[in-house]
This record gives C-alpha cells, sequence and structure tokens, in this order.
C-alpha cells in the first residue's frame, strides 16, 4: 500500500493585470510558503491581507499541498 509524505504547502494568490492587445486576461501570480498546520481559514485571512496590500485586484487564492507519494 502507498503512503504519502507531505512536501510542503503554498499559497498562489492570482492578479488582474488587464488585458493585452488580443483581448486575453493578463494574470499574475505570487506564492508563498504556509507554516505545516496552517488552516484553510488562516490560508484566506492572509493571502487576503497580502492582496489587500496590492494595487491589482484579486482574482483567486489556491492551496497548493504538494506530496510525495511511497510504496
Amino acid at each position: 500500500m502507498a503512503s504519502k509524505i507531505s512536501l510542503g504547502n503554498k499559497a498562489r494568490i492570482s492578479f488582474d493585470y488587464g488585458v493585452d492587445e488580443n483581448g486575453k486576461q493578463i494574470i499574475k501570480r505570487k506564492s508563498f510558503s504556509l507554516i505545516a498546520d496552517a488552516t484553510d481559514d488562516q490560508v484566506y485571512t492572509a493571502s487576503n491581507n497580502f492582496a489587500s496590500l496590492c494595487e491589482k485586484p484579486l482574482v483567486e487564492i489556491e492551496k497548493i499541498e504538494t506530496y510525495e507519494l511511497q510504496a
């Protein structure tokens, strides 16, 4: 049976930078590492607080959990 080992968690927040000359939306992302036991609510709050310091509008917040699978 396979088991998983956590390699860490990251938050990635996306910002709207308008549209390019072809009308395609420009999205730029910032990522930061999370402490191991951060709850989803804490990640959401911290990401919103960070986004409030930025000039561009917030598009989305993602929590990325990375694992290694071992046999």
